[in-house]
């Protein structure tokens, strides 16, 4: 997909929105903020995805027992909620009081699963591969392509079987199998920005599910990788003014764009 100069950027994130809802694109290209508060639900996954952080530490250095590893995590969780502040100093000036608390709270209450998933991968993958798969070799790298116009930031870049990989760190809930569909074309985007940037191909990817210790790995199929670009295409329309019709999501009345959210002709009334 060549790059024409009069086409806006997109990133990793705006495919994701569109996914989600092509709107969200469209409203916050155009300024709206897409999280304007951080609630106990919201920092209970920031938190979980901190932790995450340090799973190849504990794993490497603890003795691989249920007690230990528990308190190993407790310990980590503790050290996030002090530094999580630091990190997000704009979204924590905001915050209201009592969310700390809950969120942490609500994070905490996680760990006894994770500790079990974390042990049963252990137990049929070894700790070398666990460790492979979870260890970066580079942390939030930037990424970007001007053939695909397209930029982006993994989580973490592992190095698996002798391959660099992207792995991307998902806080919200797990399916039995696999991955969710949206989490698969965030994976297949993040691997042909990698591909990109190495001239190597990348036929797979991990999305750690770490509200449950869970870590799955992602084949990347042709079909993936089509339907990204097709995102894409798509994408670069709407930033550059096309306004998506409006569709009923079963999300739509907890979006925070929906006093927005109208048909078109009256959106247009609104901004013009």
């Amino acid at each position: 997909m060549p790059v024409d100069s009069r086409n806006p950027e997109i990133s990793v994130s705006d495919l994701l929105l569109y996914i989600s809802c092509p709107r969200r694109v469209y409203f916050v290209s155009r300024g709206f903020e897409l999280f304007p508060e951080i609630n106990a639900s919201r920092l209970e996954r920031m938190l979980l995805k901190e932790l995450s952080l340090n799973y190849p530490e504990i794993v490497n250095k603890c003795s691989l027992n249920a007690d230990t590893l528990c308190k190993e995590l407790e310990a980590a969780l503790n050290q996030a909620c002090e530094d999580l502040p630091l990190v997000f100093p704009g979204e924590f000036s905001r915050i209201e009081g009592g969310v700390l608390e809950d969120g942490s709270a609500r994070a905490r209450a996680k760990i006894p699963e994770i500790v079990d998933n974390l042990l049963k991968g252990l137990g049929e993958y070894g700790k070398d591969t666990m460790l492979a798969a979870l260890t970066p070799v580079k942390t939030e790298p930037f990424l970007s392509s001007e053939k695909l116009n397209l930029k982006g930031v993994p989580s973490k870049i592992v190095c698996f079987e002798g391959m660099n990989v992207p792995s991307i760190i998902k806080p919200g809930n797990c399916p039995v199998q696999g991955v969710w569909a949206s989490d698969r074309m965030h994976a297949a985007s993040l691997a042909l920005l990698l591909e990109a940037e190495s001239g190597k191909e990348v036929p797979f990817a991990f999305v750690e599910y770490v509200s449950f210790g869970l870590l799955r790995k992602v084949v990347i199929r042709s079909s993936d990788r089509r339907e990204v670009l097709k995102i894409c295409r798509r994408v670069e329309k709407i930033k550059a003014g096309l306004m998506p019709e409006k569709t009923e999501e079963k999300f739509c009345t907890e979006c925070t764009f929906s006093e927005h959210c109208v048909s078109n002709s009256s959106l247009m009334s609104k901004f013009f």
